[in-house]
């Protein structure tokens, strides 16, 4: 509240017991003259007890408190004392004002000793489940690569066993080392991105931002993945022709697990259909309607649109709502990495002070949209 213009507004008896916070009328050397109810209230006593004391005596160094607060115009929270106890047991929030035509100062208190309690237990209950899940991180993280090694000798031995490495094979035989096989990649995959995901939350990723040429990189991973789309039959397009600012300025490794993450995703989830991955420099209008820095055109090529689109993946609207929100249980069954691997483009993209967005719909399949800075 304004408390200084209440008084100049108004007579300062009317309706001043009404006020629903704590109100001390002081004269220049901290001497009260006047209290509202609530006053009467905070400090469970009466008018006789407080009229004619010192503001200090209610409250700890409240002399020197209220000439920093009516200087710098500022609240603070401050100690109090109760009747017939020696030590303060009360915290409040008071603000002041002088009135330099009446002499005096208007103290407005709030109890929030309460409300600074139950603060205090809160910050009490993060900071143990902050250390149980800082705990639980650096385990993980230890565990990490004894069980990723594990699921790789899997993965590598089942792959060789049926490339006939120890003799031919039955057909059941066959049949079931084809599922081992894909269910170790498959769960090297959601591991790995769960693990990285860890390793994100125990901030133990440190960025290391280097100039590199973006097209190369963009080209580097097209030619990894081009043999996997074309032994699945999946119909892949590439267009990064409109690109013509390439000197990025990020971590390299970083926006490289990105362009991965997509291609992964594409690798997983697409069946026969058709993939997309379009890059090149967002309209002025896209990054002025986002919030982007822009100015003029120049400024449109100091950023990188992505635009990956999937038609065989398609995601409701409760998922959309939680799209990067991997620990969110829906009503459809994914796969943890895919989750994972949402959450963790949402980290990389928005750490580099970029930002994305996920549009889905029946018959068209699934949009992911991002906006990277070079720089």
């Amino acid at each position: 509240m304004k408390i200084l213009e209440y008084f100049k507004s108004q007579k300062e008896e009317n309706n001043f017991n009404l006020l629903p916070d704590g109100i001390f009328t002081l004269e220049q050397d901290g001497k009260i003259i006047d209290v509202n109810d609530k006053v009467l209230e905070i400090y469970k006593t009466t008018r006789f007890n407080i009229l004619g004391r010192y503001f200090s005596d209610f409250v700890e160094n409240g002399t020197a408190i209220l000439n920093k607060i009516v200087s710098e115009g500022l609240s603070e929270l401050v100690k109090a004392f109760v009747k017939d106890e020696e030590k303060p047991s009360l915290l409040l929030e008071i603000t002041a004002k002088r009135n330099l035509e009446t002499n005096k100062v208007y103290v407005v208190a709030r109890n929030a000793t309460q409300q600074h309690s139950e603060h205090k237990v809160i910050k009490e209950k993060f900071s143990v489940a902050q250390k149980i899940i800082d705990e639980k991180n650096d385990f993980l993280l230890d565990s990490s690569g004894v069980i990723l090694s594990n699921l790789v000798s899997i993965s590598g031995f089942s792959r060789a066993l049926l490339d006939g490495i120890g003799g031919a094979l039955s057909e059941k035989q066959q049949k079931y080392l084809n599922i081992i096989n894909l269910n170790s990649r498959d769960l090297s995959y959601d591991l790995e991105k769960l693990f990285t995901l860890f390793k994100l939350e125990s901030k133990k990723i440190q960025y290391q931002n280097k100039s590199f040429d973006l097209i190369s990189l963009i080209k580097s991973i097209n030619r990894v993945y081009e043999k996997d789309f074309k032994d699945k039959k999946i119909i892949f397009s590439l267009d990064y022709s409109t690109l013509t600012e390439r000197d990025c300025f990020l971590d390299g490794e970083a926006v490289e697990y990105i362009l991965r993450c997509i291609m992964e995703i594409f690798l997983r989830f697409a069946n026969l259909g058709k993939c997309s991955l379009n890059i090149g420099h967002p309209p002025l209008d896209f990054l002025k309607n986002r919030d982007f820095l822009a100015n003029d055109s120049y400024d449109t090529k100091k950023y990188v649109l992505f635009e990956a689109k999937i038609a065989d993946l398609i995601f409701n609207k409760d998922e959309l709502d939680n799209i990067f929100d991997t620990y969110y249980k829906g009503s459809v069954k994914r796969p943890i990495g895919l989750k994972a691997s949402l959450n963790l483009l949402k980290v990389y993209i928005t750490d580099f002070k970029g930002d994305i967005w996920v549009y889905s719909r029946e018959n068209f399949g699934t949009m992911f949209t991002f906006v990277l800075p070079l720089r």
